[in-house]
């Protein structure tokens, strides 16, 4: 693409823009003078017009005067009638024509009757001799046959009163000369008939012009004399005939003063436009060349040459400082600037290149680190050399206390983990704070049986309490192990196996170790399956509930039910709840799930009483994470609405680990479920840890104790024990007590002689499908209405 410099673009749109200021100013000027011309040609026809009315109307008052003074002469005014008036009137007519000028007299009798007519009378001055008569004053009109006149019409009276009426015709040629001298222009007096135009009169200088032109234009050219401008002055309209005064003054001179005044300007533009052009030329060429010097050094700073780059700029004039002299003051503080952070970037890059393989709190080696040695240790693998082994490290507990001491407090923990390990390990082990709570070890040993043993150690030495600002604080170790010898393995494998076996370790307690396998591999992928198919299961309707009964051990009458979820999956068939239960908490679809476990034990509960079975309560067990949701409260009021029979049928049963974890939001969880009517169990008593003192704040009915020490109580002196020992605290404290896992007579027998009050198990019955429930309720009971 051509180059075209600013400078020069500056130039052309300032050129143009002058040029077109130019162009309006002379064409405004021209504009402005074409319409002073026009107005002063007004103000010309205006002149004339009052000119002419001046004339006529000094023509008319003098034969009003003439004539006036010949009647006082002749004594009308003594005289009865007009015929010596008359006759007077014709004896001096002769004297009228040459001195006054009169062209033609007619006078009236009082009788309208002609006295006197020195020619004949026209018809068309009829009206103006009535008009007089009526009017009884001197008037006066213009009238034309083959030359125009001024006819005036005077009335007379004598001595009885009697009104006559005298008209005396002059010719205008004496006007129409008069007003050509006072106007400096030619005049001339035209008709306008329907058979065409004529002359009547004109002054002696009429130029050679086409009458139809003097009708029709404004200028007329007529040579050689040059264009006069014409104006036009209507005298007399007679029928189809019209009489114009028109008069043409030439303006020869004026169009010459126009035409030197036009050329004067254009000249006068052209010069003031030559110099703008050269002055801003001269400007724009000097800024344009400091401008390309200045861009040509611009590459050195580029390149880095900074004290180059500061010799190339244009030197700053002393008389005539613009733009670029800032600009050029401004590079050189800018090219001093990059010189001085060029010199700190080379110093802080070294810097920066080992902050960016270590942790900043720690100073171990950070991810980019371990991956960065992780890539040259697995490349020099072999089949039959050392194994690289990785350990990584999770802090338990951390978190809790990151969240309650502050973040000060857990990053002073972090840097004494950190130095524990390093006085653990040894020098040629890696040690990498992976992220957060997190350290991973690098380390070579000939077998993995010694990063087991490094493990231990590793833990043994964690186990010892960090003690900082006078406060000791726990914090085991969770480790998980990962080997290889294969050196097409990738970096990222290695680390996420041995992420993978510390999940392991953790879910066995913490504070313990675990080697990656393939089987655990893949027991995390079937994980991932499930988890799938299981929110597949909840919006395709795959859930079900089984119902168990529960017996009243004194009279052997159902007493009420537990809902039990069970999933029938399309392609694993009936999966055991041991199974995707603790999935689904993972995956946080226990809230979603409970709520369709409540909805359809709402319905369950309207069915049976529709069938009669009013009485029944119906059991539901209530996750962590849907004791805790906020959203719960609103959730059974709608519930409430809809099913209002389920509030005293409905039992929630909370497990006593669940309890015991967060005791006072608990209790305050339960109180808003009891307000509402719902009765409370405790689940799997006598696994947990709760205290008796927190058992009786809580606002709970039923105590269930768990099924492991039901089996063992026949067998095992401790699980019988402590059976005898939860019912008899339970009935003190007026709850109900009903055993799960009730299988045989025997241990029926045993529960009813210490004054268990319900049973829930395999002895009575199966958990029973949903809809196969109240048929199965029928049968089960007898006559009396007993449980056979």
């Amino acid at each position: 693409m051509r180059f075209f410099s600013f400078p020069s673009k500056i130039l052309l749109l300032t050129l143009v823009l002058m040029a077109i200021l130019l162009l309006l100013v002379t064409s405004m000027s021209l504009q402005r003078l074409n319409d002073s011309f026009a107005t002063q040609q007004q103000l010309k026809q205006q002149q004339v017009e009052q000119h002419f009315q001046q004339y006529q109307q000094l023509l008319s008052a003098q034969q009003q005067a003439w004539f006036e003074s010949f009647a006082e002469l002749t004594q009308l005014q003594q005289q009865q009638g007009f015929t010596v008036f008359v006759q007077q009137l014709q004896q001096q007519y002769d004297s009228f024509s040459l001195y006054l000028k009169i062209e033609d007299l007619w006078f009236f009798s009082s009788t309208s009757q002609v006295a006197f007519a020195s020619s004949a009378f026209p018809a068309e001055l009829q009206e103006l001799v009535l008009q007089t008569q009526q009017q009884q004053r001197a008037l006066a009109r213009i009238f034309c046959v083959e030359h125009c006149s001024n006819v005036v019409s005077i009335p007379l009276a004598d001595a009885d009163g009697n009104i006559a009426v005298l008209l005396a015709s002059q010719t205008l040629a004496d006007v129409v000369l008069a007003l050509g001298q006072a106007m400096q222009s030619e005049i001339a007096i035209i008709r306008q008939q329907p058979a065409g135009i004529s002359l009547l009169s004109a002054t002696a200088q009429l130029p050679a012009i086409k009458l139809e032109q003097l009708m029709s234009d404004r200028i007329v050219q007529a040579a050689p004399q040059g264009d006069y401008f014409i104006y036009q002055f209507p005298l007399a309209e007679q029928g189809e005939q019209s009489y114009r005064l028109i008069l043409l003054e030439n303006i020869r001179q004026y169009q010459q003063a126009n035409r030197q005044f036009q050329w004067q300007l254009v000249a006068l533009a052209s010069l003031c436009f030559l110099l703008f052009a050269l002055l801003t030329f001269w400007l724009t060429r000097r800024l344009s060349r400091r401008l390309l010097q200045v861009s040509k050094a611009l590459p050195l700073l580029a390149e880095n040459k900074f004290r180059l780059f500061r010799d190339a700029l244009p030197v700053s004039s002393p008389l005539l400082t613009d733009e670029v002299d800032k600009l050029s003051a401004v590079s050189q503080t800018l090219s001093r600037t990059l010189e001085k952070l060029q010199d700190e970037i080379q110093t802080q890059t070294r810097e920066l290149e080992n902050m960016a393989m270590f942790d900043l709190l720690t100073g171990l080696a950070n991810r980019n680190m371990l991956q960065y040695h992780l890539k040259k240790q697995i490349a020099a693998l072999s089949d039959e050399g050392s194994w690289l082994g990785l350990l990584f490290l999770d802090l338990d507990q951390f978190k809790r206390v990151n969240d309650i001491r502050g973040h000060e407090q857990g990053d002073q923990l972090l840097i004494e983990a950190a130095r524990r390990l390093r006085a653990a390990l040894q020098k040629t082990d890696l040690i990498c704070r992976f992220g957060g709570d997190e350290f991973v070890v690098v380390t070579e040993v000939s077998a993995p049986a010694e990063l087991e043993a490094l493990a231990l150690r590793l833990i043994e030495v964690f186990r010892q309490p960090m003690r900082l600002e006078q406060e000791e604080y726990q914090l085991n170790v969770s480790i998980g192990i990962s080997c290889t010898r294969n050196p097409a393995l990738k970096t990222d494998d290695l680390v996420r196996q041995a992420d993978l076996a510390m999940y392991q370790a953790k879910a066995r307690g913490g504070s313990a170790l675990h080697f990656y396998s393939q089987q655990m591999f893949d027991a995390f992928q079937n994980r991932l399956a499930l988890e799938a198919d299981l929110k597949q299961a909840l919006l395709q309707g795959q859930f079900d509930l089984h119902l168990q009964p529960q017996i009243r051990f004194s009279d052997r009458r159902l007493t009420g039910l537990e809902a039990l979820l069970r999933w029938q999956s399309p392609s694993r068939g009936m999966v055991p709840p041991d199974e995707f239960i603790s999935v689904l908490e993972y995956a946080q679809l226990m809230i979603p799930v409970g709520y369709w476990v409540i909805e359809q034990s709402c319905q369950i509960l309207a069915n049976l009483q529709q069938q009669g079975f009013a009485d029944l309560r119906l059991a539901i067990n209530l996750s962590t994470a849907q004791l805790n949701d906020p959203e719960l409260p609103a959730f059974l009021d709608k519930m409430l609405k809809l099913y209002p029979q389920a509030a005293g049928s409905l039992e929630f049963e909370l497990t006593e680990s669940l309890l015991a974890s967060n005791i006072p939001d608990t209790i305050a969880s339960m109180q808003q479920l009891k307000a509402r009517g719902f009765r409370l169990a405790i689940d799997d008593f006598g696994t947990g840890y709760s205290s008796l003192s927190y058992l009786r704040q809580m606002p709970v009915d039923i105590i269930k104790i768990d099924k492991s020490f039901v089996f063992g109580m026949l067998d095992n002196q401790a699980d019988f024990d402590i059976i005898t020992s939860t019912i008899a605290m339970v009935r003190k404290l007026g709850l109900e007590v009903v055993a799960e896992g009730v299988e045989t007579q025997a241990q029926a027998k045993t529960l009813q002689q210490h004054a268990c009050d319900i049973g829930q198990g395999y002895l009575f019955s199966r958990p029973i499908p949903s809809n196969e429930l109240v048929s199965r309720i029928q049968a089960g009971l007898d006559e009396s209405g007993r449980w056979r």
